[in-house]
């Protein structure tokens, strides 16, 4: 493996409310850079980050799980991190270890408290963050309701 310099080197957390695509996002981002030679999914239980029986039984994280991919020069570590509630604790320990937080929402569902609870710890530990709109083909996405969305907020 290559060596990087301190200024080459990401660290980012993906995060959000369970089921809105963390893992999923995951997988395309080490697809797309020629980590893994497939497009791996989380419905068949190939998935790098999910690797613990009850999560591929279960088709959830319930551990952050550690990647990583080069790009531009780069070597961006991806800590995916759990959704449901139960697990948060989880996500909140990794913070600890990440520059950022790409905070991901679903299309369909929109805003849910899961995502106001990482967004929340985001902002306690003074990390930059990123929000990713995701599910955005799926036939039930209204884009209007989901900017309706007036009773969850962020900011």
């Amino acid at each position: 493996m290559k060596d990087y310099t301190a200024d080459k080197i990401k660290n980012i957390a993906i995060i959000g409310h369970g089921s809105s695509g963390k893992t999923s996002l995951t997988s395309a981002f080490l697809f797309n850079s020629k980590v893994t030679t497939r497009f791996t999914k989380v419905e068949k239980g190939n998935t790098v980050t999910d690797y613990d029986p009850d999560e591929i039984e279960r088709n959830i994280s319930i551990n952050s799980a550690v990647c990583f991919l080069e790009w531009n020069g780069h070597k961006i570590n991806i800590v995916d991190c759990p959704g449901y509630t139960n697990f948060l604790w989880d996500a909140r320990a990794s913070l600890r270890a990440v520059d950022s937080g790409a905070v991901v929402i679903c299309g369909v569902a929109g805003i849910e408290v899961g995502t106001e609870k990482v967004w929340e710890m985001l902002k306690e530990f003074n990390l930059p963050r990123i929000l990713i709109i995701n599910k955005l083909d799926r036939r039930k996405l209204s884009i209007r309701k989901f900017f309706r969305c007036r009773d969850r907020k962020l900011f």
